[in-house]
């Protein structure tokens, strides 16, 4: 058992460290991993036969473990050369999602996601008299899964399909507990789960850089959820939305200097909201490259670069297709400055059948496109 992440679940109550403690996290990762275990930007293999000590030491700590990359095509000692597809979360991220959820002793839980099935053994465990679905759309990772539950005694019932359904044979539910990263909450989660009862799901909006934030939402009962914006986070997206058609900047692309510095646009979790909500269907991508700093903007039509121009003194956009997605991040910024900078902690968010929608204050205060 390790005393590190005992010592996260505390916070969460005894029947959170109980359930901890039957199912430690150790029974749930494969002999070979991938890890970035005291903050090492690159990561390296852990392997239990080779090195037990140092496989014991990273699982017991409070760092994702990658358990699996390019979709199984590549062997995980390839490490960051490849597309990291599943992990173990950080139990850190782990205990604040549960801690969203607010279950109950008899609730009746839907995850999606299972990956190891380390999250869908603690539920289980910690609900006792109700019932933990957990579905996975990888069916390599749904077997190993299978067998990981099986070895601890799981109660929980593990399906393969593809989680934006949700489970339908099961419902309703009183959570669903979700461990992808998406930029909207499907509608079938929240038909599928009873007025009242919570959603808890990783937002990660399409303009970002940074990850996201949970959203816990409160179904009721009309297809309708509303909630707030709880901690950070950043999760691997579902697999429907991770793969996007980009618009590519050729070479009939225009040019102009920047009003607003682009490291401004991604650098507040607060003004990632707002353009998140402003700006839907637009993807940025941001950071650091060559030693300076450079931002994408993207839909499928229409793409911009902001970068810094040594001989020009300033940041530079060239922008292509029917937009000039920079000119309407510049704006969105502007509004958000003119409403005084709103914390992050003011959003909210309100999911439909027809679509979602963020909310400044109140749920009457949409913060939508121009």
């Amino acid at each position: 058992m390790s005393a590190q992440i005992e010592e996260i679940f505390e916070p969460l109550g005894i029947r959170w460290v109980d359930a901890l403690r039957a199912n430690p996290r150790a029974e749930f990762i494969p002999e070979q991993a991938w890890a970035h275990p005291d903050g090492d930007d690159t990561g390296r293999l852990i392997n239990r036969s080779i090195d037990p000590a140092d496989w014991e030491k990273v699982v017991g700590s409070n760092v994702p473990i990658i358990t699996q990359i390019d979709d199984g095509r590549a062997p995980i000692s390839v490490g960051g050369d490849g597309f990291y597809t599943s992990s173990c979360s950080m139990p850190s991220i782990v205990a604040a999602e549960l801690e969203l959820l607010g279950l109950k002793r008899d609730d009746d839980v839907l995850e999606i996601g299972t990956g190891t099935g380390w999250t869908a053994g603690l539920i289980s465990h910690y609900v006792k008299h109700g019932r933990v679905v957990t579905i996975e759309v990888d069916e390599e990772i749904h077997s190993q899964a299978v067998r990981n539950l099986a070895r601890a005694r799981s109660s929980a019932l593990p399906v393969f399909g593809d989680g934006m359904l949700g489970y339908p044979d099961g419902a309703p539910y009183d959570a669903v507990h979700v461990t992808v990263g998406s930029t909207c909450a499907s509608p079938a989660w929240i038909a599928q789960t009873r007025p009242g009862g919570t959603v808890v799901f990783p937002w990660m909006p399409a303009w970002s850089s940074h990850g996201g934030t949970f959203v816990a939402l409160r179904p009721l009962g009309d297809g309708t959820a509303v909630g707030r914006f709880g901690p950070g986070c950043t999760f691997m997206m579902i697999r429907s939305q991770r793969d996007k058609e980009q618009f590519i900047l050729g070479e009939d692309w225009r040019e102009r200097p920047a009003r607003i510095d682009p490291q401004r646009l991604v650098g507040e979790w607060a003004a990632v909201i707002a353009l998140a909500a402003t700006l839907p269907g637009v993807s940025c991508s941001a950071g650091a490259n060559g030693g300076g700093f450079i931002l994408y903007a993207y839909t499928d039509a229409a793409a911009a670069r902001v970068a810094w121009n040594e001989d020009a003194g300033d940041w530079i956009v060239r922008y292509g297709g029917d937009r000039d997605l920079y000119a309407e991040a510049e704006e969105a910024f502007t509004r958000w400055l003119s409403l005084g900078s709103p914390a992050a902690h003011r959003y909210g968010y309100t999911s439909t059948p027809d679509g979602d929608t963020i909310w400044l204050d109140t749920p009457a205060h949409v913060v939508g496109p121009f």
